[in-house]
């Protein structure tokens, strides 16, 4: 069946409809035969290989129609996967903004919280003892920078 889709759609319907066409006139040339006695003998053979195209061009009939709705439902899914692609495209183009923005904002906050251990290294190296802005150091270091983006 696949090979069909090298043949253009109008070349196809085009011979279905002379398929089921042939059969209708060969099956009524067959009625008119009894009016012809020469031809008598052929009256049978005509209706049976009329008939016979005639099924045949209406089975084939459904099958172009069948293959004509699913090409179109093709068609139509094709574009809603373009469609998601690009939405796809778009939401990943937001979310990597997003991800550099966080990133940005976690390295400034681990250099501010550097520069603050820094500043009080000598409070803490002096008695080692605990001055109360080590602690405060510590706890603003392990803070999200973020918030709860929960």
């Amino acid at each position: 069946m696949w090979l069909l889709s090298f043949i253009p759609d109008s070349f196809l319907h085009l011979a279905v409809l002379a398929i089921l066409s042939a059969g209708a006139v060969l099956y009524t040339i067959g009625l008119f035969i009894n009016f012809i006695p020469p031809l008598y003998p052929y009256k049978e053979i005509t209706r049976i290989i009329g008939t016979a195209l005639i099924v045949a061009g209406v089975y084939f009939y459904g099958s172009y129609n069948t293959e004509m709705s699913w090409r179109k439902r093709e068609e139509e899914l094709q574009a809603q996967v373009k469609q998601a692609e690009q939405k796809s495209k778009d939401a990943n183009a937001k979310v990597k903004v997003k991800i550099v923005k966080q990133l940005k904002i976690v390295h400034d906050k681990q250099v501010v919280v550097q520069q603050i251990i820094q500043r009080d290294a000598a409070k803490i190296d002096a008695i080692c003892k605990l001055d109360p802005s080590v602690i405060k150091d510590l706890n603003e270091a392990a803070k999200n920078p973020l918030g709860d983006s929960k």
